[in-house]
């Protein structure tokens, strides 16, 4: 009995291993901020954490003797050894399983807390008009794109223009994004399997 209990130890580890969520977290305000949490683990991005300086160990050179250099055959480029067609084939099936991989990625993804806003200054109250029109015409379709695409618990956008003489624009940010790590696992195995087979058939091409 006691090797189903092992067993059934390892499968319960695996379950809490795959079940663990990764969590991206940013912020903007004066400074930004990111990190990634993998359960509760915190793995600061940026600002990245001073490295200890490791005292480098000096070590003592030896003179090299030349060799001389071969001469070396260039190889004709794959354009010209297999024609443009099959290469802009082969761009075309990479960027279609990397749209794949990145649709997939993006549906399983939760965007637990998305918040903006942006206060608009100009040098003047006809600066700050302008200003503030060319920030609603690109945020504004922009969190709607990824509105769509991913899922999403709530979200607020606030763009307002700022009169105020000597007034500097200013951006807040927050943002918090969750997918869990047998979704990316899954991901890695689908995607990974056909990339190698698309590899493969390139391969066999050449």
């Amino acid at each position: 009995m006691l090797w189903l209990y092992i067993l059934l130890g390892i499968a319960l580890f695996v379950a809490l291993v795959m079940f663990i969520p990764i969590t991206l977290r940013a912020s903007y305000k004066e400074k930004f901020w990111c990190a990634v949490y993998i359960g509760f683990v915190k793995l600061q991005l940026v600002p990245a954490k001073p490295k200890k300086e490791k005292k480098k160990k000096v070590k003592k050179q030896t003179p090299k003797t030349e060799q001389p250099k071969k001469a070396t055959e260039k190889k004709p480029s794959l354009i010209k050894k297999y024609g443009i067609e099959w290469l802009l084939n082969l761009i075309k099936r990479v960027a279609e399983l990397a749209v794949s991989a990145l649709q997939d990625f993006f549906s399983h993804i939760l965007i637990k807390k998305f918040s903006l806003s942006i206060s608009v200054a100009g040098d003047d109250a006809a600066d700050t008009a302008i200003k503030y029109g060319k920030y609603c015409a690109v945020v504004y379709p922009a969190v709607g794109t990824i509105v769509r695409v991913v899922k999403c618990k709530g979200y607020g956008v606030d763009i307002n223009p700022n009169f105020s003489e000597k007034a500097e624009t200013e951006i807040n940010f927050d943002f918090a994004a969750r997918i869990f790590a047998f979704r990316l696992i899954g991901l890695a195995v689908k995607h990974g399997i056909k990339g190698l087979k698309l590899l493969a058939e390139v391969k066999n091409e050449l």
